[in-house]
């Protein structure tokens, strides 16, 4: 037997749109380096997360999202299937006249994130014999460590990365020599990020917006999105964030985006952000400047406003402590404005504006298929808080006693107009108190045969904030003595 229920059914492409919150957690799924797996908690405090799940991606962006905007998170431990490695293109450059040969030791060791090693001599000396100081660092050299002895070790593990260690053949160092590669943190399976995400849903936890910290590849994007196209189903609204692979070094703009494109052109959500390049930012973790996906930022900043907000605001201000260029201002990450592309690919990256300072978003896109109305992250929460209070308010409609007309065994206009009155009512509580709507529309069939089918249908139509990503301005002189004057 059929249980009562309401059925809500979202459209898309009523907009015609041309290709070209506060009482809500925001949700992290990733690996870390402790705890249970498939466990949701929430933590205040990043010095309490910290403890509970070590360090990892997963930990530094929810950290990140903690301190910057003071709001608690629900965190969820993946498996982690795939160890972290060294990728092929990062292998170890030596920079100086020493002869010793270095090599990283990768058997048994693995990076447990995303770090760029270096290793600078400081005072040279033969291996194996005391002498030889070195600094160290996990993001490039950006944050150095004090000086450090070597002493007879023929070898080095880089404090909290998980094990990389690096061996020294028998040879000399060089004071100014440099040693530097690329290790990438380890990722969760499919079957793992399915689990999590699994036990994200099932929480009472009131989460709004989930970040799936891990690289996506096309697989994965197959077993992220259904879930959340699932839970819509089943009465829980939700969006994601997530990113792809970060560019390698020496990749290019163009084979970078054609790469995502080969990957990607053939998926599409609604549900959905996902973005690409990578930043310098802060760790609220360990103070250092990692490089990092864009989407610890833009996720974070999505989920700190209020739902129709668009983060691609300049008036919001920069993304706080994020770069996206070199000590000397020359761009050294993907920057739209000066390399567009993987925005109209649907991606959503970061850019800067000529003559203001900082970084900012460029446009929160949904991977959304060409004609979408969720062009905007934006319209995706909003549409989320129509779904909300429309299925709360109709859950409680079902099974009241409604009147027919005596004629036409047709709903009465009086009863009609009280459930639509209703209807919107709770529409008007979520998107017109404050205005994240331009307006809304509510009606019933007025010819559905209720005594027979016990169905009653319905639309509902959200007009939602128009947001002018182009602004045409003429500008020109004025000669005042050769306008006409008035009398």
């Amino acid at each position: 037997m059929s249980l009562p229920s309401v059925t809500i059914t979202e459209l898309d492409g009523a907009l015609g749109i041309l290709p070209t919150t506060a009482g809500r957690l925001f949700a992290v799924v990733g690996v870390a380096s402790l705890g249970p797996t498939n466990v949701p908690a929430t933590f205040a405090s990043r010095r309490a997360l910290v403890a509970a799940h070590g360090d990892g991606p997963a930990v530094e962006a929810a950290a990140l999202y903690i301190e910057r905007y003071g709001r608690p998170v629900v965190f969820v431990r993946t498996g982690a299937s795939n160890p972290g490695s060294y990728p092929a293109g990062a292998a170890v450059v030596f920079a100086g006249t020493g002869t010793s040969v270095v090599s990283v030791d990768d058997v048994g060791t693995a990076p447990q994130d995303d770090y760029e090693f270096y290793f600078e001599v400081v005072d040279g000396g033969t291996i194996g014999v005391d002498g030889i100081t070195f600094r160290w660092s996990l993001d490039g050299g950006r944050t150095r460590s004090p000086v450090t002895a070597l002493g007879v070790a023929t070898s080095f593990v880089f404090p909290g990365s998980g094990g990389t260690q690096i061996n020294f053949a028998i040879g000399t160092l060089v004071g100014g020599d440099r040693v530097t590669f690329r290790g990438d943190a380890p990722l969760w399976s499919g079957a793992e990020i399915a689990s999590a995400l699994d036990a994200l849903f099932d929480t009472a936890a009131s989460w709004e917006i989930c970040h799936v910290v891990g690289n996506l590849d096309a697989t994965s994007f197959d077993v992220i999105d259904p879930k959340f196209t699932g839970a819509l189903a089943a009465g829980r609204y939700r969006s994601w964030y997530g990113h792809t692979r970060m560019p390698d070094l020496g990749e290019t703009e163009a084979a970078y985006l054609a790469a995502l494109q080969g990957i990607f052109s053939s998926k599409a959500t609604v549900h959905g952000s996902l973005c690409a390049g990578a930043a310098k930012m802060l760790s609220s973790v360990s103070g250092r400047i990692y490089r990092r996906p864009v989407s610890f930022v833009v996720a974070a900043r999505e989920q700190s406003v209020s739902e129709e907000v668009n983060i691609a605001d300049l008036n919001l201000g920069p993304l706080p402590g994020v770069s996206i260029r070199d000590p000397k201002g020359n761009a050294d990450e993907h920057d739209e404005a000066l390399n567009p592309g993987l925005d109209d690919a649907r991606f959503t990256v970061l850019r800067t504006w000529e003559g203001i300072a900082g970084v900012y978003v460029n446009r929160p896109r949904v991977f959304s298929p060409e004609g979408s109305d969720f062009d905007l992250h934006t319209k995706r929460r909003v549409i989320n808080l129509a779904h909300g209070a429309l299925r709360a308010y109709f859950v409680r409609r079902l099974n009241r006693p409604i009147r027919v007309d005596a004629v036409s065994g047709t709903i009465l206009e009086e009863d009609a107009l009280e459930i639509e009155s209703g209807a919107r009512a709770a529409l008007r509580s979520v998107l017109l108190a404050k205005p994240k709507a331009s307006g809304i529309q509510v009606s019933v069939s007025r010819t559905d045969n209720l005594l027979s089918t016990k169905l009653l249908n319905g639309s509902a139509r959200v007009i939602p904030l128009a947001y002018a990503e182009f602004i045409e301005i003429d500008l020109g002189f004025l000669n005042p003595a050769l306008q006409v004057q008035t009398v």
